[in-house]
């Protein structure tokens, strides 16, 4: 097993769309968490500590885009055939990409969320604003985004090892998340319950990031409990689906 596990990682890093994803994500958000905190009119705007911090969020799709790649990009290219020949075994070949890229999705979390939060930290600190946070608030919203960050990444392992078509995985998960969900919030009584038990809810509750745009959600220790839910239920139907299809290069 840790073979495999060091076989994927190898992968990663030698993986030029893997590679390029992670750079493009770690400077999108120092980019946009640069502007929006030398910018951001405190006074007049309704902006707060938080909503800066937040900017550290978009990891979460990029690791979620990530994880996909990770079983679709064997599929897509036909390299799973000699994959399997290798190693028969394919829940032991899941679990490894599952492993290999929890460990990605962490490493992103960490580069996207600390780089944000000292940019927003610093940023504010030379403008003489007060954040509003004590540092244990600022705590809880860091390790809550490293680990929702990390969960995405794991989700999108299971969601690609479910659907196993590429362009249907990436467009299906990104069109539920970032169009359905958001549309579905619209609906009176429908909206509250997608605002707390969604997709995004619960990952705006573990990343501690409640605001007028997120509404009520659920609380940290709630919202994580149920996005570990989600993820094993599909990294669960991933693995039995890979387990149970047949494989064609």
């Amino acid at each position: 097993m840790t073979r495999m596990i060091s076989s994927e990682l190898l992968k990663l890093r030698s993986t030029r769309t893997a590679l390029a994803l992670i750079a493009s994500v770690v400077g999108l958000v120092v980019l946009i968490g640069l502007i929006a905190t030398l910018t951001a009119d405190f006074s007049k705007d309704e902006v707060r500590t938080v909503d800066l911090l937040g900017i550290a969020g978009f990891a979460q799709v990029f690791a979620l885009i990530l994880g996909i790649l990770a079983v679709t990009t064997e599929y897509r290219h036909g390299t799973v055939t000699p994959t399997l020949i290798v190693t028969p075994d394919r829940t032991r070949l899941v679990m490894a990409k599952l492993v290999a890229h929890v460990l990605a999705g962490f490493v992103l979390g960490v580069l996207a969320v600390g780089l944000t939060t000292a940019i927003v930290l610093v940023g504010l600190s030379s403008r003489d604003i007060d954040t509003g946070l004590t540092s244990g608030d600022i705590a809880k919203v860091v390790v809550g985004l490293i680990l929702a960050t990390t969960l995405w990444a794991a989700l999108g392992v299971g969601f690609g090892a479910l659907v196993r078509n590429q362009v249907g995985a990436i467009v299906g998960a990104l069109g539920w998340l970032l169009l359905v969900e958001n549309l579905l919030t619209i609906i009176p009584t429908v909206g509250d319950w997608v605002q707390k038990y969604g997709f995004n809810g619960v990952t705006n509750a573990l990343s501690n990031v409640e605001s007028e745009q997120t509404g009520d959600v659920l609380s940290q220790g709630a919202g994580g409990a149920l996005l570990v839910l989600y993820t094993a239920v599909f990294v669960i139907a991933g693995t039995l689906a890979v387990r149970r299809r047949d494989v064609t290069s």
